[in-house]
């Protein structure tokens, strides 16, 4: 799969809805300088780095349709010297600012096309105290943060996007194939998770969506176990949570596997895990809160007596980052819309004895969602 180096059709759309956004809440520009929001919004895939955004006065409230009171600036990329060339490269739509100190020249162009008293808005979720303490010395207009205005933005994927995060579920499925393929018994979680993150590698993934977790027999009811030199035996479940990253873009699943012949308890608990899995999987379609989803798989498994045993929520978003929104938990649930990208992952953690979580990645589409991550969900007993 190939995409353009530079992205010019989706970033234009994206800033173009920033812009608006940013007009709406009467901000002349926006300060972003989240890595994943500066190459959601421009492409560029480097650090230290800050877009500039300024408004679009068309849509600011008196604004005259077509009127000529733009502002001096659509879009500043201020970055430093090691990654002029790069910028050349792969951004498209922004002027680069060329600085040796940020954010300081980046306000000084703020200065320079909008004045001294410009509203700012800026990713106080991204912004430490000494940095914002500095920020606000360097500007003496409004600051103003703009909480996940962007994050949100990124929730719904454009169809260059869906290929993307296609490409990494199936990088993942690939490599889970090949690696049960080879066995499980006899190995170290470690050499396990390893080996795994090699495949990925091996099928075109730039590396994995974050560190691959295995954990055997009673270590699986560690829902995020740090793989350790713990040798898999034969009879225990094996639980499996990866993701490949490709072209920026990130995959998630969770399949456990039975070594050998598994008890009679593993495949009650596993059953119980696979029936909550498919009910969040057919709760997720538009318009339906991230806590019905939630709602959905965290019944079936309450009903069966496990309620205590699953802590965590039942989902999140999946796209630039392998954690963002939308949330799918008890507590906190977005609306869903068609485009979004999540995880359905109920689990079954029973301390001291044994842990299942299952897994996908799924699309949320007009019927429904669809899931990303394709492979089988039957417990499998592998060698």
């Amino acid at each position: 799969m190939t995409v353009p180096t530079k992205w010019e059709a989706p970033t234009t759309a994206r800033v173009t809805a920033l812009r608006r956004y940013l007009a709406g809440r009467r901000l002349d520009a926006a300060l972003i300088a989240e890595p994943h929001d500066v190459r959601y919004l421009s492409g560029f895939r480097g650090d230290d780095t800050m877009l500039l955004v300024g408004a679009d006065p068309a849509e600011t409230a008196g604004a005259e349709p077509g009127g000529t009171d733009a502002p001096g600036v659509i879009g500043l990329i201020c970055t430093d010297s090691r990654y002029w060339a790069q910028v050349a490269e792969e951004v498209a739509g922004f002027d680069l600012e060329k600085t040796e100190r940020l954010p300081d020249d980046a306000v000084a162009a703020l200065r320079r096309e909008l004045g001294e008293t410009a509203a700012l808005g800026f990713q106080g979720g991204h912004t430490i105290y000494a940095d914002w303490r500095r920020l606000r010395r360097l500007h003496r207009g409004p600051l103003r943060d703009l909480g996940a205005a962007v994050v949100r933005q990124r929730m719904v994927k454009d169809e260059g996007e869906l290929r993307l995060l296609a490409q990494a579920a199936a990088i993942v499925d690939e490599a889970l194939e090949l690696l049960v393929a080879e066995g499980l018994e006899g190995r170290t979680e470690a050499e396990v998770a390893w080996r795994l993150e090699t495949l990925m590698h091996e099928l075109g993934a730039e590396g994995p969506s974050f560190e691959t977790i295995v954990a055997a027999g009673r270590r699986a009811a560690l829902a995020h176990a740090i793989p350790g030199e713990r040798r898999i035996e034969r009879g225990e479940l094996v639980l499996i949570d990866a993701g490949a990253r490709f072209q920026g873009y990130c995959s998630d699943i969770t399949r456990t596997f039975a070594v050998g012949t598994p008890g009679q308890r593993a495949r009650e608990i596993y059953e119980i895990v696979l029936a909550a899995q498919l009910a969040g999987l057919a709760a997720a379609r538009p318009g339906v809160d991230g806590r019905s989803v939630d709602a959905a798989a965290r019944d079936v498994i309450e009903s069966a007596g496990y309620g205590d045993a699953f802590g965590h929520g039942t989902g999140h978003g999946v796209g630039l980052q392998v954690h963002e929104l939308p949330m799918l938990g008890k507590r906190r649930g977005d609306r869903l819309a068609v485009g979004m990208v999540h995880t359905v992952e109920p689990g079954i953690y029973l301390e001291g004895e044994l842990g299942v979580r299952i897994e996908d990645t799924v699309v949320v589409t007009a019927a429904g969602c669809e899931r990303l991550t394709c492979s089988t969900k039957e417990l499998r007993e592998v060698d």
